[in-house]
């Protein structure tokens, strides 16, 4: 009797595999990445790895790290903040400080500007979301402006890929939902514009938000992977620029730090775009003053016993204000 010779894949036959491969597509396999659902909720993507998956926790983690801050250092009205998004272990402490000057003040809407790590863009993403989720529950997506920006221009698109998995936005969020009520979001992701361009994806959100109660978020770590002692010197020297609140200064201080060939630096700013375009909003908007608010790298924080020095990412928090 004539037998079908059977064809093995990973020690399974190769039927046995598609079934089980075509099984888990059903149910939601985790081999998806996570995607718009029919809801057109943008699911977390970094809970659990940048910070806490556990409501209860997250909650105890972010409360913590804000009530740990006594005191504000702002006095007047803030336009907009820089704060870091590493792992809430290395960088949480000093987001706190950014959060902690917000704590309580009635903003609508908070537009988030953070770098693309994952998909290369020009120009800007605009989230098409109906609410980004995390553990703390869903913030919703201010759709009247997502839909102005998108009918804006070639500057303005969606990009599913460039936020899918994009944790600059997403790790704004759980300090947001425990220092503000009643508010949503504008989530951008940038890609590598020109300052030019900058110039014109700046203009097109403020000729939108101006008269609106709104909060401008640049999401952005600070120098990668120096030493020590010369992130130190490098972030103190980029903050020093930011003060001066001159954003093509701050466009052009990256190229020229990283001409000095500092041992493993590869950037100043990683949304350093995302910083320039919210400095420049904050200028149309009548802001005219900034505040370090604070500075710290990942070779200050112990991590299993031990405090990396000879790599490490710069953090700062900074608020742009109007006195």
């Amino acid at each position: 009797m004539y037998r079908t010779k059977r064809v093995w894949l990973f020690g399974f036959p190769v039927v046995t595999v598609l079934a089980l491969f075509l099984a888990l597509l059903s149910i939601g396999s985790p081999l998806r990445p996570p995607a718009m659902a029919a809801d057109r909720i943008r699911k977390p993507a970094v809970a659990g790895y940048f910070y806490p998956k556990n409501p209860d926790t997250l909650r105890t983690t972010v409360d913590t790290l804000i009530s740990r801050i006594t005191e504000t250092q702002v006095r007047g009205r803030i336009l907009g903040l820089m704060s870091p998004h590493a792992g809430y272990g290395f960088s949480g402490h000093v987001a706190a400080y950014a959060y902690r000057e917000v704590k309580g003040k009635p903003y609508d809407t908070v537009v988030i500007l953070g770098p693309s790590h994952h998909a290369y863009l020009r120009g800007a993403s605009v989230g098409d979301w109906d609410a980004y989720a995390t553990p703390l529950g869903r913030v919703p997506v201010n759709r009247e402006l997502v839909g102005a920006l998108l009918n804006v221009g070639t500057l303005f698109s969606f990009s599913e890929r460039a936020h899918i998995r994009e944790h600059a936005v997403e790790t704004q969020l759980p300090f947001l939902q425990r220092v503000l009520r009643d508010f949503d979001i504008v989530p951008i992701v940038m890609g590598t514009s020109p300052l030019s361009e900058l110039e014109e994806i700046s203009e097109a959100i403020v000729r939108l938000i101006r008269g609106r109660n709104i909060l401008l978020i640049a999401s952005s770590d600070m120098s990668h992977f120096p030493t020590y002692e010369d992130a130190n010197e490098v972030d103190r020297r980029t903050l020093s620029v930011i003060e001066t609140l001159d954003p093509e200064r701050v466009f052009n201080s990256e190229a020229r730090v990283l001409r000095k060939g500092i041992e493993n630096l590869s950037t100043t700013l990683c949304g350093l775009r995302s910083v320039v375009a919210v400095m420049m909003m904050v200028k149309e908007l009548g802001g005219n003053a900034v505040q370090v608010l604070r500075y710290a790298n990942s070779g200050d924080v112990e991590y299993r016993g031990h405090k990396e020095k000879r790599r490490v990412v710069g953090y700062g928090a900074v608020a742009f204000y109007k006195p």
